[in-house]
C-alpha cells in the first residue's frame, strides 16, 4: 500500500452523514453535516456539502453505511424507521408462521420489529401496488456515487439469508413481491461500482474511484469498535442504543435479535429512548456537577426513560417516562444522576434478558461514549471494564473498514481491527457502589409493570 493512499468511509445516518477520511495509520480529516432537509435529496445535498470539505488526493477507495429500517419507494415515498407502518403485518407473519420458517430462509429468528424487511414490504405491496423500486438509504447513497443500487445481505437481514447472502425466494413469494424491485446484493467487502463525474461547488468527485458495498450502521459500528471475536461485549449509543454480545451459536429463543455476524453471531436488543433521555437531561438539567455517589446518598430519584416509548425488552411504544421517588431535597444534579441511571438501568434490562453472559470487556461507541460519568456507572453496574475508542463514530471508521478490506490492506478482519481499532482509556469498575445501584434497578425494574396502565389511559386524554 502507497502511504499517501486514504479510505473514506460515509455512514448516512437517521439525523446527519459522518465521514473520515483515514490512511492506514491515522484518521486525515472527518465531517458531520446535518440534513436541512430529511429526504433523500436533503441527504445526498449533505453528503455533497461533506465531500466538499476533503482533499481527496491519494483516495483509493469509499466504503458505505447507513441506518436501516428506512425505505426509499420508488425514490420518493419515504418509509422511517420509527414509523408504525407494518405493525399490522408484523403481527399477522409471527401468527401465521412459525420459527423453523424464519430458522430456515433467514437464518435467524424473526424479532418483533416492524422495520424489518418482510412487515414493511407487505406494507409497501398493499399501500403501494405500483411500486417500481424500493431501496434503503445505503442503496440510495450508492447509486447516486456508482449508478448502481447495490446492496449488502446484513442491511437486509429479516429477508436475506445471510449464510447464502441471497434474498428467501420463498418468502418473496408469500409477499408476494418481486426480487427485481429490490437492490442487488453484493457482499460487504466487493466492489459495488466505481464513482461517476459527481458535480461539487469547488470541483468534481475524482471519477473511477473503487465504491465498496459496507453494511448497515449497526454491523459496521461494531467492526469500528474493534468487535469481532466470541465473548466480546458492545455498547452503541445513539438515537437508540444496541447493546449485546458476540456468540459462537445463535441464540434462538430470545426475545431480543440474535443472528449470524461475520464468521459468529451476534445477541442483542436496542433501547428506543437512551438517546432522546440523554438530550432531554442535559437540556433540562445539565450533567455538570453529577457525583455518583453523592446523588445516591442523596437519594436520587428513580427515572423511567421511556420517552419514546421502549424497544427491548419492554415493546411498548406507549410507555412513558417518570420520575419516582423525588423529594424536597433533590436539586438539579438528583435529577440529572437519574437519567444517567435510567439509560444505564435500561441497557442493564437487556443484559438480563440475555442471561447475563460472562464478559471481560465492554466496547462503547457513539455520541454517549464521551460521557465519562456514565461510563464509570456502566463499569460500576455490569462489573467489566468500560472501553472507550479514539474514535467514536465508529459507523463511519467500519465502512473505512470494509473499503481498507475490500483493498487487501489486511490479510483479514483480525489484522483490520488491531491496527485501526486504538482504545483512548479503559474504565474500570470501582465495586464502591454496586450493591446499591443493583438494589434501585429492581425498583426500576417494578416501575413500568406497575404503571402500564396508567401509561395508557394518559395517552388517551
Amino acid at each position: 500500500m502507497n502511504k499517501e493512499e486514504s479510505v473514506l468511509g460515509i455512514d448516512l445516518g437517521t439525523s446527519s452523514v459522518k465521514m473520515i477520511l483515514r490512511n492506514r495509520n491515522k484518521t486525515l480529516a472527518k465531517v458531520r453535516k446535518s440534513y436541512e432537509e430529511d429526504t433523500p435529496a436533503g441527504w445526498w445535498e449533505a453528503v455533497r456539502k461533506g465531500l466538499e470539505e476533503f482533499d481527496f488526493h491519494g483516495l483509493a477507495a469509499i466504503g458505505l453505511s447507513s441506518q436501516v429500517g428506512t425505505y426509499l419507494v420508488d425514490r420518493k415515498h419515504v418509509i422511517r424507521w420509527s414509523g408504525k407502518e407494518g405493525e399490522e403485518e408484523l403481527r399477522e407473519i409471527k401468527g401465521s408462521y412459525g420459527r423453523k420458517l424464519f430458522l430456515k430462509e433467514i437464518s435467524m429468528p424473526h424479532p418483533d420489529i416492524i422495520s424489518y424487511p418482510i412487515p414493511r414490504l407487505m406494507y409497501i405491496k398493499r399501500h403501494f401496488p405500483d411500486a417500481k423500486n424500493v431501496c434503503q438509504p445505503k442503496d440510495f447513497l450508492c447509486e447516486m456515487l456508482t449508478g448502481g443500487c447495490i446492496s449488502d445481505k446484513y442491511s437486509w437481514r429479516g429477508l436475506a439469508n445471510l449464510l447464502t447472502g441471497q434474498y428467501s425466494s420463498k418468502i418473496l413469494d408469500m409477499i408476494p413481491f418481486s426480487a427485481d424491485r429490490l437492490p442487488v446484493l453484493s457482499d460487504s467487502f466487493q466492489m459495488a461500482g466505481r464513482t461517476k463525474k459527481i458535480p461539487l461547488e469547488s470541483g468534481f468527485l475524482p471519477e473511477r474511484i473503487p465504491v465498496f458495498t459496507g453494511m448497515n450502521d449497526f454491523f459496521a459500528s461494531i467492526l469500528g469498535m474493534g468487535v469481532c471475536r466470541d465473548g466480546e461485549m458492545f455498547d452503541i449509543s445513539g438515537t437508540s442504543e444496541h447493546l449485546g454480545i458476540i456468540e459462537e451459536q445463535m441464540t434462538v429463543d430470545t426475545e431480543l435479535v440474535s443472528g449470524p455476524y461475520l464468521k459468529g453471531n451476534v445477541h442483542y436488543g436496542v433501547t428506543a429512548s437512551a438517546g432522546v433521555s440523554l438530550a432531554y437531561g442535559l437540556r433540562v438539567f445539565g450533567f455538570d456537577g453529577v457525583i455518583p455517589e453523592r446523588n445516591l446518598k442523596r437519594k436520587a430519584p428513580v427515572f423511567l426513560p421511556y420517552l419514546n416509548g421502549e424497544r427491548a425488552p419492554v415493546w411498548d411504544v406507549n410507555a412513558r417516562g417518570m420520575f419516582f421517588g423525588i423529594h424536597g431535597e433533590c436539586d438539579k444534579t438528583d435529577m440529572a444522576y437519574a437519567v444517567l441511571e435510567g439509560v444505564l438501568f435500561s441497557l442493564y434490562h437487556i443484559y438480563e434478558c440475555m442471561g447475563l453472559p460472562r464478559a471481560e470487556l465492554m466496547r462503547t461507541s457513539g455520541g454517549a461514549a464521551v460521557n465519562r460519568t456514565l461510563n464509570e456507572m456502566k463499569a460500576e453496574l455490569f462489573g467489566v471494564p468500560v472501553a472507550v475508542p479514539e474514535e467514536t463514530d465508529t459507523s463511519a471508521l467500519g465502512a473505512c473498514m470494509t473499503a481498507a478490506l475490500g483493498l487487501g490492506w489486511f490479510a483479514d478482519i483480525n489484522g483490520a481491527v488491531e491496527e485501526i481499532c486504538k482504545e483512548k482509556e479503559i474504565i474500570k469498575p470501582c465495586g464502591r457502589y454496586r450493591e446499591l445501584l443493583k438494589r434501585r434497578y429492581t425498583v426500576y425494574k417494578e416501575l413500568y409493570p406497575a404503571t402500564k396502565k396508567q401509561c395508557e389511559d394518559i395517552r388517551r386524554i
